[in-house]
């Protein structure tokens, strides 16, 4: 480029000197100048000055302007051609910036499907491990369900046909190589180097068919797959998932049960206790209304109860929509039923503590040891009442693995509980939570006169007589 340029500005000169020569611009030489005289001379007059020709400068002039403007011409087509060149670069560059972002943009998408396909698999087949893994394990520990899953299968329309139950492997099984066996199933995973006579089975695992395994029968994995790495399926080859195989919950073992069992009651029997205390300090009045009533009208409090029990829910359900009717009932519709199940819980475990207190009274009647107060009286009760509820709880959490007695006792604690509940809501409900005290029954005034006698001092000798007089009772 600088090469061009150069020579770009040498032709601009050499037109602009062709172009002054052509307009008839010479250049006019100076005239000799002549001799100089010394100082002091007289007689030689000085020579004039040549004046400059004017026609010789305007000529210079124009060339030089000319080459001015050459220059700068040149100076602008560079600075055109920069530019063009630039912006032709810029261009291109655009062009390969929005193609890059494109590219990648779809190289990223792809490789977040693939990333999210891989993920999807991965899980799938940790779902899958973990379901044999827990098939597995409960077949082990619980035959029956190995039973239960042949049975399931037997049912199948499109099942095959399961071989008897003692003949199923319960670990995984290999056919090795040039070995022939017949119809197989097996609890776990299947590896097939030889040859089945006949179906496959396998419940919580897969089936490989290794290079020279060979089937002649159908191949059924019940929770695995069924894959071919060289070998061959004569038959059908089935994978179910769901139907055979759910997820199981692993179950607490025998121990576990009953320290649960026991947490759960000792909770329940410390919460009532608690509540007993409060209420014989702030409510003692009105326990013992209930507890009166719960003696005096045990069959109408059951019916109160379950009448109760009954009306809750249609109760809970009914108010709130009647009051919604209003704008204030909108606000007010979730307080109320807030107080309605408030109130309910707080009925329920007030008549519970009057029938604790009634049922320790009858356990603890006949104690030698008398307490030291009514109020002491009335807590040994309740608590005896409460711990008798709670051992029945217990003796059906030890008993619960003995088949009929552990259930027996399950449900003869639940009916005794829930009787109680109902009688003690019942007796509450009479009462108005305590408030009303059941009206003591008037005994029948059969009393009769007490006829007394009385005998006068005697006077003049005379004998006194006898009379009646009734005595007052003072009420």
């Amino acid at each position: 480029m600088p090469t061009r340029q150069a020579a770009s500005l040498a032709v601009a000169i050499l037109a602009g000197a062709m172009s002054a020569n052509a307009q008839g611009v010479v250049t006019v030489p100076a005239p000799p100048q002549a001799p100089a005289t010394p100082p002091g001379t007289v007689g030689s007059p000085a020579a004039p000055a040549v004046a400059p020709v004017p026609r010789a400068r305007s000529g210079i002039t124009i060339v030089r302007k000319r080459e001015q403007e050459a220059l700068a011409e040149v100076q602008t087509q560079m600075s055109e051609s920069v530019a063009a060149e630039l912006e032709a670069k810029l261009q291109g560059l655009d062009k390969k910036l929005e193609r890059i972002p494109g590219h990648i943009r779809v190289e990223v998408e792809q490789a977040r499907s693939r990333a999210e396909m891989a993920r999807a698999r991965a899980e799938a087949m940790r779902d899958r491990a973990e379901a044999q893994a827990d098939l597995q394990r409960e077949i082990a520990h619980n035959p029956h369900r190995l039973t239960t899953l042949v049975k399931r299968l037997a049912s199948d329309p499109q099942g095959i046909t399961m071989p008897p139950i003692d003949s199923i492997a319960t670990t995984p099984l290999t056919i090795a190589a040039d070995t022939r066996r017949g119809r197989v199933a097996a609890v776990g995973q299947l590896d097939v180097f030889g040859t089945v006579d006949g179906d496959a089975v396998v419940l919580g695992g897969d089936i490989v068919i290794h290079e020279g395994g060979h089937v002649t029968g159908d191949a059924l994995a019940v929770g695995g797959t069924v894959r071919l790495e060289g070998g061959a399926v004569d038959g059908e080859m089935r994978s179910i998932d769901r139907p055979f195989v759910p997820r199981v919950t692993p179950t607490p073992s025998g121990f576990a049960a009953l320290l649960d069992r026991l947490q759960r009651t000792m909770a329940f029997l410390i919460a009532m206790v608690l509540l007993g205390f409060a209420t014989l300090v702030f409510a003692e009045d009105r326990l013992r209304n209930v507890t009166s009533a719960i003696e005096g009208r045990y069959g109408k409090s059951l019916l109160f109860g379950l009448v109760a029990e009954v009306s809750f829910l249609p109760i809970l359900i009914i108010v709130p929509v009647l009051l919604v009717v209003t704008i204030i009932g909108i606000v007010v519709a979730p307080f109320a039923v807030v107080a309605i199940i408030i109130g309910m819980l707080a009925l329920a475990v007030l008549g519970f503590l009057a029938v604790s207190r009634v049922a320790g009274q009858a356990l603890t009647r006949r104690s030698a040891t008398a307490p030291a107060s009514v109020r002491g009286a009335e807590l040994r009760s309740m608590l005896a009442g409460l711990f008798f509820f709670a051992a029945l709880w217990l003796a059906g959490g030890l008993l619960g693995w003995v088949p009929v007695l552990g259930t027996l006792i399950n449900a003869l604690a639940f009916v005794v509980t829930w009787a109680a509940a109902t009688v003690g809501l019942g007796a509450a409900v009479i009462t108005r939570g305590g408030k009303r005290a059941r009206a003591p029954a008037t005994p029948p005034d059969d009393s009769t006169p007490e006829v007394g006698w009385q005998t006068p001092t005697p006077i003049s000798g005379v004998a006194a007589a006898r009379r009646a007089v009734t005595s007052a009772t003072e009420v």
